[in-house]
Formats: structure tokens, C-alpha cells, sequence
């Protein structure tokens, strides 16, 4: 995670335990898995922050080609936590989500060709092109859940469910070889495509879905 998200989160943890926080809970979901801390403001109000993390790896395609990616999840969050009914579980929640989410793919040939705009190119070891996507490092979140409830002593279920906004950065590049291979022309509408394709893949994710389910330990 980036240096100042890693702190910001560090730091709202701290601050939760300084405050002798009443809560401390383990979850897992879209997020990863993670761990975090709560505490009640009043009868109908609440805080809590968390910090979740998962690596994965998976293929994509764009183009009619396939890449190999590598995904890491890191993220953490603030929330504020609002009850309607005072002793019931039921809860809205907003916040900042925190994280240091990337993908990084790289292309993987058929039968040692490409495909770029319907044109076969040869694929010998070291032409490679390579997709890259990243979340913005803060992003609002917004969504309904169940615990935390301030009443609640000893152990209790938590869920979430919501969604985060952000807009994927990306980018394409190609190896030098592939580069050579394309030629200087060739290369910028391969680049310029790849790119294209990339970022309207990738668009249809900035609504990010959040889904947590987990433990908690009131004391």
C-alpha cells in the first residue's frame, strides 16, 4: 500500500485502540480478508476502520488475446456507522476506502502469435505486451450492514454490502522485441489499441462492489 494510505489506516486503527475500542472483528468477502476495530458513539452511532488484503492470479483477454495477471488487494477504510432502531443491528454505513489495489498483466501468445486488429504477429520469448490497472487511493463507499450494534456484548455477526467509486488508471506497454517487431508505426496503433481496450474494460469496473461477512468480539 502507498506510503500515506499505509499511514492513514495505521493510524485510524491507533486511534480506535487509544480509544479503548469496544470491538474488535476478523472478515472476509470481495475484499480479502482483514481485520479491524469499533467503537460506539451512542446508542445509534458508531465508527469503525479496517484493513483487508488478498493475492490472486487469473487470465484475461482483451483483443482476442490472452494475458496472465497478477492482482493484489490492499486496502483499509473509515466508516461511520449509523442505526435507525437503537439496539438492533441493522445499520447505514459511509466512508473512505483506502487502497493500493493493482493489476498487472502480460500477454501470453497462441501457438507463439498475437492477434492485434485482426493481423497474426510472431510471439518468439521476450515480445511481450503488458496491461496495468490501478485504483485511485481514496475512494467514497457507501452501502447497509449488520453489527457493531453498541448494545451487543461477547461474540456477534458482522455484514456488508455496498460499492466504492473510483476510475481505473491504466496503461499499455510493449517489450522492446515486440516493439521491434511491430515497427515504430505499427507499434504506436498497437500500443493505442491495446490501451483503448484496456481502459473500456476496465471502466466497467469503477463502481467497485464490497460484500464482507465476519466476526466480532464485543467487550
Amino acid at each position: 500500500m502507498t506510503t500515506g494510505a499505509l499511514i492513514c489506516i495505521a493510524g485510524c486503527l491507533l486511534c480506535l485502540q487509544t480509544a479503548e475500542a469496544q470491538e474488535i472483528f476478523t472478515q472476509g468477502g470481495t475484499q480479502g480478508i482483514g481485520i479491524g476495530a469499533a467503537v460506539s458513539l451512542g446508542s445509534h452511532v458508531g465508527i469503525h476502520a479496517d484493513f483487508n488484503w488478498l493475492d490472486f492470479n487469473h487470465d484475461i483477454f482483451l483483443g482476442g488475446n490472452r494475458y496472465k495477471d497478477d492482482v493484489r488487494l490492499r486496502q483499509g477504510g473509515v466508516y461511520l456507522d449509523y442505526f435507525p432502531l437503537s439496539g438492533h443491528g441493522w445499520r447505514v454505513t459511509a466512508g473512505v476506502r483506502f487502497n493500493d489495489d493493482s493489476l498487472t498483466a502480460v500477454s501470453a501468445p497462441n501457438n507463439g502469435t498475437y492477434i492485434f486488429g485482426g493481423k497474426r504477429y510472431p510471439a518468439p520469448p521476450g515480445a511481450t505486451a503488458t496491461a496495468s490497472v490501478r485504483y485511485p487511493t481514496a475512494m467514497p463507499y457507501l452501502g447497509i450492514g449488520f453489527g457493531h450494534t453498541p448494545a451487543s456484548k461477547g461474540f456477534g455477526f458482522i455484514a456488508d454490502i455496498g460499492v466504492a467509486y473510483g476510475e481505473p488508471q491504466t496503461s499499455y506497454t510493449l517489450s522492446p522485441l515486440l516493439s521491434k517487431l511491430a515497427g515504430p508505426t505499427r507499434s504506436a496503433t498497437l500500443i493505442s489499441t491495446g490501451q483503448q481496450e484496456l481502459r473500456d474494460k476496465a471502466w466497467r469496473f469503477r463502481w467497485y462492489p464490497v460484500i464482507q461477512i465476519g466476526v466480532s468480539y464485543r467487550f
